[in-house]
């Protein structure tokens, strides 16, 4: 459970007349704050609209994945198995669950790893909120430019994203995919 406490600062000294003596005197002046910390923050504007497509059971799934999270970097390392296994859900609801949450960009995937966006759930500073999500993005990005490739660039075959490199170009960015056989 969160904490609250007042969180007191020096920002330096002062020199301040004491009325009664006439004398100057330094005083430290202080800052005072309340701080939270141990909290979950979220922010509920995305995750009500995926509520809205799916119901309990696939609620369950997105609760199970906000609490078994890192909390360093906000990923759930579980294969689609796992999480069925876990949740006592189907294969097939699992998988559809997390299209829903793709959809509306509260998770990304990649290998294994399910990432929560930061904008929907984080624990910890707002420095290290901005650096989850801009590891975050950079999943997102890496994930939606696979996306765009044709099938015939694929050769049909699953993508491992691990052998997924980026060169760049002077004049534009490509993504070399090497595929996989199943």
């Amino acid at each position: 459970m969160g904490n609250t406490t007042k969180k007191i600062k020096v920002i330096g000294t002062e020199q301040y007349i004491n009325r009664t003596t006439g004398l100057v005197e330094d005083f430290n002046v202080i800052r005072s704050e309340d701080a939270d910390f141990d909290f979950d923050k979220l922010w509920t504007a995305q995750i009500l609209l995926a509520i809205d497509e799916f119901g309990n059971q696939k609620t369950k799934l997105l609760l199970h994945l906000i609490k078994n999270r890192e909390r360093s970097n906000n990923a759930v390392i579980k294969t689609i198995m796992e999480l069925a296994e876990e949740t006592g859900m189907n294969k097939n609801t699992v998988l559809a669950t997390l299209k829903i949450l793709q959809k509306h960009k509260i998770i990304t995937r990649k290998s294994g790893v399910v990432f929560i966006s930061p904008n929907v759930v984080f624990r910890g500073s707002h420095s290290n909120r901005m650096r989850v999500l801009i590891d975050y993005q950079n999943v997102q990005s890496n994930e939606e430019e696979i996306e765009e490739l044709e099938p015939k660039q694929l050769n049909a075959a699953p993508v491992n994203f691990n052998e997924v490199s980026e060169v760049k170009n002077k004049k534009q960015k490509k993504i070399k995919v090497k595929s996989v056989k199943a």
